[in-house]
Order: C-alpha cells, then sequence, then structure tokens
C-alpha cells in the first residue's frame, strides 16, 4: 500500500510538470502557466536571491571636504645685514574630488582656501595628483600623493608677503571605509616651494605644507 501511494505521488507530480504549472511558495492554489511564456518580476522575486550591485560597478567618482592646518615657513636670503625666519599658521577649508581608476590607483584634485588667517596672511592652494593606494588591512587603505599645484600667499594688509608658484607637491596619508559608501582620512602634504618670493619686503623662499583629515563619498 505504501508503495501504491509513492507512485501515485509520482504521477501526479510528473503530470503536473508536463501541464506548464507551478505552485506558489505559502499558497495552496494551483496556477497554470504557458512554459513559454516569461515570468514576471513578481513571481521571479520569489523564486531569484536578491542580486547586490558589486563595488566595481561603481560610478568611480568621489568627492569630499576637510579641514586643514597649513604652514607656510619663509627663509629670506641670506645676507650680511640679517637673515629673517618666519612661520605662518592657518587654518583651510578643503575641497576634494577624485576618480577610482581601480582599488589601487585615482586621480584626485584638491582647493585649499584659508578660513582663519595667522598674522594675516591669506593662504590657497590647488594641486591634481595621481594617488597610489595599498589596502593594509580590512577597510584601511595607504595611500600616496604625486602631482603637481600652485601655491597663492600674500598679506591682506601691507603686502609685504608673496608666494605664486606651481611646483611639485607629495603627500602620504590613510583612509578608513564607513558603511553606505563614506571614508573618512587624514594625510599630510608637501605642497611645493617658491623661492622667488618675498618676506617683509625681502626676498625669500618660502615652503608650504598642510596636514589635512576629512571624509570622503564614492558615488
Amino acid at each position: 500500500m505504501k508503495n501504491l501511494n509513492l507512485s501515485i505521488a509520482l504521477i501526479l507530480s510528473i503530470s503536473i510538470a508536463n501541464a506548464g504549472g507551478i505552485i506558489k511558495p505559502n499558497s495552496d492554489k494551483f496556477v497554470k502557466t504557458d512554459s513559454n511564456s516569461t515570468i514576471s518580476s513578481k513571481d521571479r522575486s520569489l523564486y531569484m536571491p536578491r542580486i547586490i550591485t558589486p563595488d566595481y560597478l561603481k560610478s568611480g567618482v568621489y568627492g569630499g571636504l576637510g579641514i586643514s592646518i597649513s604652514s607656510l615657513a619663509a627663509n629670506t636670503s641670506p645676507s650680511l645685514i640679517s637673515d629673517k625666519n618666519g612661520n605662518n599658521k592657518m587654518v583651510d577649508l578643503s575641497v576634494i574630488a577624485g576618480y577610482n581608476f581601480n582599488k589601487y590607483l585615482s586621480a584626485e584634485s584638491r582647493a585649499i582656501i584659508s578660513a582663519g588667517y595667522d598674522n594675516d596672511v591669506d593662504f590657497k592652494s590647488w594641486g591634481v595628483f595621481l594617488k597610489p593606494k595599498y589596502e593594509l588591512y580590512k577597510n584601511l587603505n595607504l595611500y600616496s600623493l604625486v602631482g603637481v599645484g600652485k601655491n597663492s600667499a600674500s598679506d591682506i594688509n601691507d603686502y609685504k608677503l608673496n608666494m605664486s608658484k606651481t611646483s611639485l607637491q607629495l603627500g602620504v596619508g590613510a583612509n578608513y571605509k564607513l558603511k553606505d559608501n563614506f571614508k573618512v582620512f587624514a594625510d599630510y602634504t608637501y605642497l611645493g616651494k617658491d623661492s622667488k618670493g618675498t618676506y617683509n619686503g625681502n626676498p625669500a623662499t618660502l615652503k608650504a605644507s598642510a596636514i589635512t583629515t576629512g571624509i570622503t563619498y564614492d558615488f
């Protein structure tokens, strides 16, 4: 008798399959469909897992904001009369835009604009960089910055300081990936020098650098 019941169940299953019907989960109703027809997206969702878009299908574009502490060091040309030195620090707003070619290399542009002045120095800088990256640990990346940029510095009162030079810029830093495509970062950037600047009315070599921390978003 047991074998007879199994045989009947097998015959019914084959008959349903040949008839082109399906039984939806959580439903006692039998729904007949055309075996050549396309299953609707609603029905397909009952049988197919949700597909998550992988990271490599993102646009590659990212942008961000940061706060920088920049330093402007001035060394006047040595002379028999005097050799003056100065070091000015500013608080700056940093704006970042970039593109991820792959997990190892990006291209990035940065602009730094003074938000707070020390000794009335107005400082600005911009640069374009190649950004090699290395994943040190899960979600933690080290990177370097290699590029060119231009610095501009002036005294907002008496114009005794002047810097305007395009030069090599280098940096090193790290970022950490958060949820929802956000990353926090911190880095140090050498912004270059101008050997033909002026400081307190004297010829001077001016060197600039910045420590920046902020957040970026991958689109």
